[in-house]
Order: C-alpha cells, then sequence, then structure tokens
C-alpha cells in the first residue's frame, strides 16, 4: 500500500533518483536542512509504512506573490497594489524506477489535500504556485488546470477556488 509520509531519517534518501540532478541533490542534501529550518516540508512516496525506499517526494513552502504576476482574469478580483500569501510546490519527483505508473499524480493530489487543509485550518492563500522545468513537466502541470504565468510560460498557478474545487469532488 502506498503511503506518503514526512520525510525522516530512516528514509534512504541515497537510493533516489529522478534522473534530474539538481531535485536528487536537493533530497539528499538540502530536504532535512530546510525542514529542521522551518523554510519548507517535504513529504515522500513510500510502499508501505515501513519501507525506507522513497518511490517520489515533494516539498511544500509558502510565499508571498505580487498580484501583477497573477493572470488578469484572477488579479482583477484581488486587492490592487498587493503582496498576497501563497502556496509554493518547490519541488516534485519520481524514482526513475517508478516513472510512468502515475506517482506523480498521486504526489500532486497529495500536496493539494495538504495545502487545503492547511487553508481551511490555518489562514488564507491566493493559490498554489509551481515552477515547471520543462514544457513535458510544464503540460502534467496543465493537464490538472494549472495556468501560466504572464511573461514566465514555466511558472504556474492554480487558483485557490480550483484547489478548493479538486479537493471537495475526491472526497
Amino acid at each position: 500500500m502506498l503511503i506518503i509520509r514526512p520525510l525522516d531519517s530512516v528514509h534512504n534518501r541515497a537510493g533516489f533518483d529522478c534522473g534530474t540532478i539538481p531535485l536528487n541533490d536537493f533530497l539528499y542534501k538540502t530536504a532535512a536542512q530546510h525542514r529542521d529550518k522551518g523554510l519548507s516540508n517535504t513529504f515522500v512516496l513510500t510502499d508501505n509504512e515501513s519501507s525506507a525506499d522513497i518511490l517520489g517526494f515533494f516539498t511544500l513552502s509558502f510565499l508571498e506573490v505580487d498580484v501583477s504576476v497573477l493572470p488578469p482574469d484572477h488579479a482583477r478580483r484581488l486587492p490592487k497594489s498587493s503582496r498576497l500569501p501563497a502556496a509554493k510546490l518547490a519541488r516534485l519527483a519520481v524514482d526513475k524506477r517508478c516513472q510512468g505508473k502515475g506517482y506523480g499524480s498521486i504526489l500532486l493530489a497529495d500536496a493539494v489535500k495538504r495545502i487545503v487543509a492547511t487553508v481551511k485550518e490555518s489562514g488564507g492563500i491566493v493559490g498554489l504556485f509551481v515552477d515547471a522545468k520543462d514544457d513535458t513537466v510544464r503540460r502534467f502541470y496543465l493537464n490538472f488546470g494549472f495556468i501560466p504565468l504572464q511573461d514566465a510560460p514555466l511558472s504556474l498557478f492554480l487558483p485557490l477556488k480550483v484547489l478548493l474545487t479538486g479537493i471537495e469532488m475526491s472526497l
């Protein structure tokens, strides 16, 4: 049974390889440090509760965004000249051995659920942001309703309304 849980010291970070060196390096060298400093949280997908092997991971953090970077349809509904809180899917990767099995979608769905739970319990955001590394990854996110930002086609945005609707549909 697949399970997603916070990264901890029992997980075999060195055994993970998604084929992208910066993502591997983040997991190996930086994810635990960022967690310990309160900068971000990394969650890992494993086969079961006791497995140390990482099949995939994602990292969440929060940021402020300037309203001017949002698509016009969304910006016009928000306060002008403002910086607003948002969530960031900072990283998402699947081990090469597991790619093509839908694990990326599973990880994205879990990230959305965690963000929505935080928003409903603790505060508000304008939406979820992600930076795609290339056009293939961009198309992955577009399939889930992400919207490219103006002047930055690899930077994408999923409005809060879509996050909330998506989570309600899956319950």
